[in-house]
């Protein structure tokens, strides 16, 4: 009876599994095209539908380099454009500091792209390997889910398509007011482009960090669910107390499996932060330049003049640039709490 019963389990657990497998695998494949496009996601992909897993299959690309190169060509040619269009572009409360730190940012902006789009190309191979290794520790947590409640996973993707959602949102206001206020294309190369780039660079970043605390926080709740299942009575118990507890074969067999899991677990932890770790830095230096540059001129319209366009302006600036900084700095608090 108490087999029958644990298949029963099980299959009922893996029917829970099944509809939040197929809302990421379209998640998935939107943000891989939308990152492909922004140069963010260089390599190939493909999946492989077998009858018990959806296998995600991540490869090396030369096209993805190519495509690279011509957005870094792109961009460069749109700096010697720029540049001689910010000396000579006029507006309220122009001055030789206003000026220069135009110029520096949209310089700045430009190199900031490049290097990442750079970075991207010289680094594939390691972030492929990212990709194929988080994809076998999603499996290795698949095949321990009757350990722990699946249905936080499906919560977790629904997190990351509203969390998307907002800073598209956050987006279209931004652009609404430069509409509003009358921007020039300058603004729009030299700005909105290389914040946006940065904001979706970061975003990434928060999805791979989200997904990495989702699974430290399973195989934690694995743990504990199976101490509880592993002692003679209901009251909690932890692994570290000091009395004789009962431990089967399979009890052994799924803490092997689990201690397993964490130390996957912290390389890939490792490998991500390495690799994103020049990137996140270039990105977060423009953003804070940014607020700086925006903070002067929203100082300057809220204690010297009525215009409230030019005012709501800089507030959606502000939102639009600390949105992704607040995500990405909440995450990783979090992951450092489920690692400890």
């Amino acid at each position: 009876m108490n087999i029958v019963a644990e298949k029963i389990s099980k299959q009922k657990v893996m029917e829970v599994r099944s509809e939040p497998h197929q809302n990421s695998l379209w998640m998935l494949r939107v943000l891989i095209i939308f990152f492909k496009l922004i140069g963010l996601a260089t390599f190939t992909h493909r999946f492989d539908m077998q009858k018990k897993r959806t296998l995600y299959i991540f490869q090396y690309s030369k096209f993805g380099i190519v495509y690279n190169a011509v957005l870094i060509s792109l961009m460069l040619a749109s700096n010697y454009i720029l540049i001689p269009l910010t000396i000579n572009l006029e507006y309220e409360n122009k001055s030789n500091f206003t000026e220069g730190f135009d110029i520096v940012q949209s310089i700045f902006g430009t190199v900031v792209i490049c290097t990442i789009l750079l970075f991207y190309c010289v680094y594939q191979k390691s972030l492929v390997r990212i990709m194929n290794r988080l994809t076998d520790i999603e499996h290795e947590i698949d095949c321990l889910c009757s350990l722990y409640n699946p249905i936080r996973r499906q919560r977790v993707s629904c997190n990351l398509i509203i969390v998307c959602i907002l800073n598209t949102c956050l987006l279209i206001v931004l652009v609404t007011t430069e509409i509003l206020v009358d921007r020039s294309l300058v603004s729009w190369l030299s700005d909105i482009l290389p914040t946006f780039h940065v904001g979706w660079l970061i975003m990434q970043y928060f999805m791979l960090v989200t997904i990495l605390q989702t699974d430290f926080g399973d195989v934690n709740r694995a743990l504990q669910n199976l101490s509880r299942v592993s002692t003679p009575d209901l009251r909690p118990q932890t692994l570290c107390q000091t009395r004789r507890v009962i431990v089967t074969n399979s009890t052994v067999h799924q803490l092997l499996k689990l201690r397993d899991v964490h130390c996957h677990l912290c390389e890939i932890s490792g490998t991500v932060s390495d690799f994103y770790s020049l990137p996140i830095l270039f990105g977060i230096t423009f953003l804070f330049l940014t607020l700086v540059y925006n903070g002067y001129f929203f100082l300057f319209f809220l204690l010297s003049t009525d215009d409230y366009e030019n005012f709501a302006n800089y507030v959606c600036w502000f939102i639009y640039v600390i949105y992704p900084l607040a995500l990405f700095t909440n995450r990783i608090t979090k992951i450092l709490n489920e690692v400890e």
